[in-house]
């Protein structure tokens, strides 16, 4: 139920696409002491668009430890389907876009 609203959301959204060449990576880490005298510690990963030829940045996002490792299996699956259609001698099949996260699935 949840996927699908996000797929519908996708579909009816207003955003246009940017073309990036380039990205900037940064990691954000914020500690403190606790009242047991130990550390603790959060983080973020901040991820930077950037246009190469301006050398301007184009977005920013700020994504937690498991948005980024769900990040990296979708890329590294699209990756790997990628390849196999640039490959592949037949004409390409309509594109589909996957959600990370719990439910991912499809805009049909």
């Amino acid at each position: 139920m949840a996927n699908e609203l996000v797929n519908e959301n996708i579909v009816k959204s207003q955003l246009k696409p940017i073309f990036s060449d380039g990205t900037a990576i940064a990691v954000k880490i914020k500690s403190a002491k606790n009242e047991k005298g130990g550390i603790e510690k959060e983080g973020q990963i901040e991820i930077i668009f950037l246009d190469m030829m301006t050398q301007q940045p184009l977005g920013e996002f700020v994504i937690g430890k498991i948005t980024a490792k769900e990040l990296i299996a979708g890329l590294s699956n699209t990756i790997v389907g990628l390849e196999k259609e640039l490959a592949s001698k037949e004409m390409p099949k309509p594109p589909q876009i996957k959600t990370t996260g719990e439910g991912a699935g499809s805009i049909r």
